[in-house]
């Protein structure tokens, strides 16, 4: 008979088909701006990007020279896992006040994604670089 309760089957694409819509929130409470790429909504929970990896990036203040840094580690990111289709930067995160640092947050493939080399590269850097990749599933 009918069928109500079926779960609907979503379709997903490789993440670089996914169309960029980068989009700005602020957080009062604790001063924070986050830019969130607004594109990537339909595909959350995509099975092939499963691992949620955070970058943290501890800074003294939010001037022009961590614009470069920042600008730096998004271009390296993207290299590294948009180019190949191994995941996507999500949103950065920028603490503003008390322990000040900006944060990307990617999500990105289980496996063929070297989080190792990610790390090496970045500690190229002045900036200490925390990266911790965790399975969302």
């Amino acid at each position: 008979m009918f069928n109500f309760f079926k779960k609907a089957t979503k379709t997903f694409w490789p993440i670089s088909e996914y169309a960029e819509n980068w989009s700005i929130l602020t957080e009062k409470p604790n001063p924070t701006i986050i830019r969130v790429n607004l594109g990537y909504k339909d595909a959350i929970g995509h099975p092939d990007y499963p691992v949620k990896m955070g970058i943290a990036v501890p800074v003294d203040v939010h001037d022009d020279a961590i614009m470069d840094v920042k600008s730096e580690i998004e271009e390296i990111l993207n290299d590294i896992l948009l180019k190949n289709d191994n995941g996507a930067v999500v949103a950065i995160i920028n603490g503003l006040e008390g322990q000040k640092f900006f944060e990307f947050l990617s999500y990105t493939k289980k496996e063929g994604v070297d989080f190792a080399k990610i790390h090496q590269i970045l500690k190229i850097t002045k900036y200490r670089c925390t990266l911790k990749p965790t399975s969302n599933g």
